[in-house]
């Protein structure tokens, strides 16, 4: 039963995944066919020196590397893109399903609303990991094709942490739905604080109280670290994935107790 309730869910939500990872397909084709036109101007190099520094920490100051322009390009970008969809999806998985009237008949059947929760959030989980994995393919192939090679590991690392960072919102989406019933606040909170962490990262360069706490936010081993140029290791993945475990464990019996539809 626990099972076919992970099983539904994927079913539910295939086919927004399958146009989620065509336009994220297609917008890795868009930034990345323009980079042999530029990784040998000048000029460009001279409009990156001319951002503000707090531009300049979130996209990069070298764009004629393939490192340095998939991640001020491309990745820079993408936790503002995963947080939306971690935010919309988990919102959706049991608030939204309950606004719908869909809960009914699965909190029909002999299944606790834990097992519940647990397996919409472990299709979640597989939603992410689905796209992180096109967001890897798409940048990998594409940087073959235009002269922006880059080692598999360390772009499929550089999409964990972005993938696993997005976990952490939509988890936190999932569980207020879980919690309230109420899906535009959850998608609001998931997204809204993944959208917001991304502008305090950028900040943090001009702000020493921000630069100091850095390390607690999800984005920080995605964007501060160079994981394109230097291994990151497994650290940062697990404290993602336990922070999204977390928000899960402390819904759980909040929405054990609550009037599920009222």
């Amino acid at each position: 039963m626990w099972l076919e309730v992970f099983r539904q869910a994927l079913r539910d939500t295939r086919r927004g995944l399958g146009w989620w990872a065509v336009g994220l397909t297609l917008y890795v084709l868009l930034i990345l066919a323009f980079y042999p036109s530029i990784k040998g101007d000048p000029a460009i190099s001279q409009v990156i020196q001319n951002l503000p520094e707090a531009l300049r920490s979130l996209f990069g100051e070298d764009f004629s590397s393939p490192a340095g322009y998939v991640g001020g390009r491309l990745f820079s970008l993408m936790p503002v893109l995963l947080s939306v969809f971690a935010g919309l999806n988990g919102a959706a998985l049991i608030a939204g399903a309950e606004a719908r009237g869909h809960l009914e008949l699965p909190l029909s059947q002999p299944l606790s609303r834990g097992a519940l929760l647990a397996g919409r959030a472990l299709a979640l989980l597989v939603l992410l990991l689905g796209l992180g994995f096109v967001l890897f393919l798409s940048t990998w192939v594409f940087g073959q094709l235009f002269q922006a090679p880059l080692p598999a590991a360390r772009v499929l690392e550089t999409a964990a942490l972005h993938t696993l960072g997005a976990w952490v919102f939509g988890a936190l989406a999932l569980a207020v739905g879980a919690a309230t019933g109420k899906p535009g606040l959850a998608s609001a909170l998931g997204a809204g604080l993944g959208i917001g962490l991304v502008v305090v990262h950028t900040l943090s360069g001009q702000v020493t109280a921000l630069k100091d706490t850095g390390w607690l936010n999800p984005w920080h081993a995605a964007l501060a670290e160079s994981p394109l140029r230097n291994a990151v290791g497994a650290a940062p993945l697990l404290a993602c994935l336990l922070v999204g475990l977390v928000w899960l464990l402390v819904a759980t019996p909040l929405f054990g107790n609550r009037d599920v539809g009222r």
